[in-house]
């Protein structure tokens, strides 16, 4: 029941799917699977996904040399996918609407001089 509820919900993501809705089901996500975890936990893994997203843009530099012996078995865009879905769920741990942040915090970038 409880895999069914969750296969409906992310159906329900699609092309056409805003941030808002995809922020909405992460945090239905959370709640159906049960996750409660404290924003630092969630902070804790989203560093941990950063780390495996640069190990894997590591992996596919040509110039840098990997210091693990077997087959790293992993993917960019799944890695690239993780970071932003513990983003996600950081971001409902405080109430946070990452698009409304972002749109904020663009205006302000937008009236910045960068050199």
């Amino acid at each position: 029941m409880k895999k069914e509820k969750l296969v409906n919900e992310f159906n329900k993501i699609n092309a056409t799917s805003n941030l808002k809705e995809i922020q909405e089901y992460i945090l239905k996500m959370m709640k159906i699977n049960e996750f409660n975890n404290t924003p630092l936990e969630l902070f804790c893994y989203l560093a941990e996904e950063v780390g495996e997203l640069a190990k894997e843009i590591r992996k596919n530099e040509k110039n840098m040399e990997m210091d693990i012996k077997k087959e790293y078995k992993s993917c960019l865009k799944y890695e690239i996918a993780d970071v932003f879905i513990y983003l996600l769920a950081l971001c409902n741990s405080y109430n946070i609407n990452l698009l409304e942040a972002f749109k904020e915090k663009e205006k302000i970038n937008l009236d910045r001089i960068w050199k």
